[in-house]
């Protein structure tokens, strides 16, 4: 019992530090944004906006479809991602992000470095966070 507490700890220790130091390199976006964020006074939610972006295909763009679906199909990924929604994650810094999503990989009972259901959520955040939904999901680096 106590080594399972100790790797924890060593995980969420370790997880957030080691995501931090990550480059953040944008890729070129798509010439069909879903939404201008400079809209007018009457644009939807930038939250709404942002999820409707990770739902939407790849082609023609922009959106993170297949790493979505892959991760809500999952349900401890699906759980994470509800939850960085609903903790107000999104619109912020990529790094801020981070910090933000990290109860939520608890909440979901990720436990340990190893589960499978980390790199379903880190292949979506990469998609995200660099891909076409970048700058409709975070407002900076």
């Amino acid at each position: 019992m106590r080594f399972m507490s100790l790797l924890r700890w060593m995980f969420i220790i370790a997880f957030p530090c080691a995501c931090l130091e990550m480059p953040l390199a944008k890729l070129e976006k798509t010439g069909n944004p879903v939404v201008n964020r400079d809209a007018s006074a009457d644009a939807p939610d930038p939250l709404a906006v942002c999820a409707a972006c990770l739902a939407a295909p790849e082609e023609p763009g922009p959106g993170c479809r297949t790493t979505y679906t892959t991760c809500t199909d999952n349900e401890k990924c699906g759980v994470i991602i509800q939850c960085g929604f609903d903790a107000g994650c999104f619109l912020g810094s990529r790094r801020a992000f981070l910090a933000c999503g990290l109860p939520c990989v608890s909440a979901a009972g990720v436990l340990l470095p190893d589960d499978p259901t980390l790199k379903l959520a880190s292949n979506l955040f990469q998609c995200f966070s660099n891909g076409p939904c970048a700058d409709i999901c975070f407002t900076s680096d």
